[in-house]
């Protein structure tokens, strides 16, 4: 084939189209987050995955670093009822069967997103400063399980950037303001990551077993945790879930 046909062969090679990020979207919509912190204080360091199932599950890989210990696992959330997890070696019960540390970090670095970039991800069309500073409202959060909460005055600096057509990076300094007996210090943490937009493939098929997994019922009296003889995998679980 000469040089001419290969290329009209190109151009009438139609171009898969990627979407854009619609003007609609918030901060609050992705389909998958990683969510890496620096707590301030003891070294504490924390690096978390979000997926998002259309079904309605939500998966966290967690990767945990405390001085003189580490732990890795894995956490999903059935139906908003149920908890599987597993990993987290002698934490276990401890890391595995709540949702509330990794929910509220990831509530914490969306509301700071919303609050530099109000207009949303869609409008982060090319690498930006940010910063935005509050001193009279307190940062409120509240994950339907856990809450928690910033003192102001509070301040964010940091840098939003795209990743592609669907992808958003950010890597902000999250400044607060902490009272105790010795009055008030300023203290600080930092949140960086990436947030995907677009339909990221849930990781966990609902074949999975859930003989590996650790199942923790967020209400011990749910009544589908008396009706678990027989259910062996995710989709059964999910299946019984709606049904109860």
């Amino acid at each position: 084939m000469n040089h001419a046909a290969i290329l009209l062969g190109l151009l009438l090679t139609p171009l898969v189209a990627v979407a854009e990020i619609a003007p609609e979207t918030r901060w609050a919509d992705p389909s998958y987050v990683e969510l890496d912190v620096e707590f301030p204080g003891d070294g504490y360091h924390a690096n978390w995955e979000l997926f998002r199932c259309a079904c309605g599950d939500l998966l966290v890989h967690s990767e945990l670093d405390m001085p003189g210990d580490a732990e890795v696992g894995e956490t999903l959330m059935v139906g908003r009822r149920a908890v599987l997890s597993r990993g987290f070696g002698d934490n276990q019960e401890e890391f595995g069967s709540s949702m509330d540390a990794p929910a509220l970090m990831m509530q914490l670095a969306l509301r700071l997103l919303e609050r530099v970039q109000p207009a949303g991800p869609s409008a982060v069309r090319e690498a930006v400063a940010v910063d935005a500073t509050e001193e009279i409202m307190n940062l409120m959060l509240d994950t339907g399980t856990a809450v928690g909460g910033f003192q102001a005055p509070w301040s964010v600096q940091g840098r939003l950037s795209p990743q592609g057509e669907s992808k958003r990076r950010f890597d902000l300094e999250f400044t607060f303001t902490v009272r105790d007996d010795d009055g008030e210090q300023e203290v600080g943490m930092r949140l960086k990551g990436v947030a995907d937009f677009a339909k990221t493939p849930f990781p966990i098929a609902g074949t999975q077993p859930l003989a590996p997994w650790t199942l923790t019922w967020r209400d011990p009296d749910d009544p589908a945790a008396k009706e678990m003889k027989g259910i062996e995998t995710l989709e059964a679980l999910r299946t019984l879930i709606k049904e109860l």
